[in-house]
């Protein structure tokens, strides 16, 4: 299969969940032996002029070139693509719709995040910049042959606000590298503690909404705040029952490491597409607590459902730390097996596969 992936690429350990998705599944369908190209753009004005953002072409990689428009262009018509991925959005892809009538090939967009719902509800953006992220968000939707998402909520999100057929949305997974690290005791002892993964003055992260909810408890917690880079941190840790630590952006080995020797993984994201995150933790047998609206709990069992706190509700989410806190070793280790076997067909090799058929499916059509 001829397949050109495109989007932002970075090459380093540390960056973004929609890049390392991209990374991921295209050394994944390299691997396999298909004859894959990532391009990603010139992006960021600061750093590369408006001559590269036309005419540059740089390797960053085998098989990973930064191009401009006009190379893009020439590359697509030269290589023949049976399938364009938009893995990352962006306004420079546009030609290329034009481009699809005439080279016949299939234009897929991945929507990590829907920005017509985001933007209104939880952001401060504005101006320009608003209507670039919604006038990307439309083209993307309503031109590409088809749209990935990972949620059935947010199938039925874009279906209505764009007014598209359900059958040109697919709900995709993601996957996860796996690690030899697993977690094999329990704590009872004060204090409980707790992980957190995001950017504390993201709203949809509900970050606040956490404290609210640990502060209404009886016991001592220390919480464990992680990001993919560093940082403004605000004064939590001198008010009441929780302290709050921050730390540096990790690897993925030593991320894990540090995530595991917590009790639990909290995440309380008022919106929260899928979550990698949650599912490395998973991976290793943490007991996790989870908002109804990230899109990974979707698919669990009604076990694990037991852990899924109603979205917005600091009283919800305290009956599900209690709940843990009720459990003896026994039991947790129990439900930390269960949650370990749930990852077991999400790695990248199994969830490329998903992929491939799910390519083939479109291209048949």
């Amino acid at each position: 299969m001829k397949i050109v992936y495109l989007g932002e690429y970075d090459p380093s350990e540390i960056t973004l969940a929609p890049i390392k998705v991209g990374k991921e599944l295209f050394k994944s369908f390299e691997n396999l032996g298909h004859n894959i190209y990532y391009l990603p753009y010139f992006q960021d004005g600061k750093i590369f002029s408006r001559i590269q953002k036309l005419f540059g072409f740089e390797k960053i990689t085998d098989r990973v070139f930064r191009t401009g428009i006009f190379p893009l262009l020439s590359f697509v018509i030269k290589f023949k693509p049976q399938l364009l991925h938009i893995i990352t959005p962006g306004l420079y892809y546009v030609p290329l719709f034009l481009l699809r009538f005439f080279f016949r090939f299939k234009i897929v967009s991945t929507l990590h995040s829907i920005n017509r719902y985001v933007i209104p509800q939880y952001s401060s953006i504005k101006g320009y910049q608003k209507f670039r992220f919604l006038l990307i968000d439309y083209l993307l939707v309503k031109f590409s042959d088809y749209v990935f998402v990972y949620s059935e909520r947010e199938k039925r999100y874009i279906s209505l606000i764009y007014k598209i057929k359900r059958e040109k949305i697919k709900v995709v997974n993601n996957g996860f590298n796996k690690i030899n690290l697993t977690k094999e005791k329990f704590s009872v002892s004060s204090p409980l503690k707790v992980a957190f993964v995001g950017q504390i003055s993201r709203k949809e992260k509900a970050f606040d909404l956490l404290i609210k909810a640990l502060w209404q408890l009886d016991i001592n917690v220390q919480v464990s705040v992680f990001n993919y880079y560093k940082q403004k941190t605000a004064i939590y840790s001198s008010l009441k029952n929780v302290d709050v630590h921050f730390f540096d952006p990790l690897n993925n080995s030593d991320f894990r490491k540090q995530l595991v020797v917590n009790d639990l993984l909290i995440v309380p994201s008022l919106y929260e597409p899928f979550s990698i995150t949650l599912l490395e933790a998973m991976s290793a047998g943490i007991i996790f607590i989870a908002s109804s609206r990230v899109g990974l709990v979707e698919r669990y069992s009604s076990n694990l459902k037991r852990l899924v706190f109603k979205n917005g509700s600091a009283e919800d989410l305290v009956d599900r730390i209690n709940l843990y806190l009720e459990m003896d070793s026994d039991q947790k280790l129990l439900l930390s097996s269960e949650i370990n076997n749930f990852t077991k067909n999400y790695s990248w090799e199994n969830i490329s596969k998903e992929y491939f058929k799910t390519y083939n499916d479109i291209l048949k059509n």
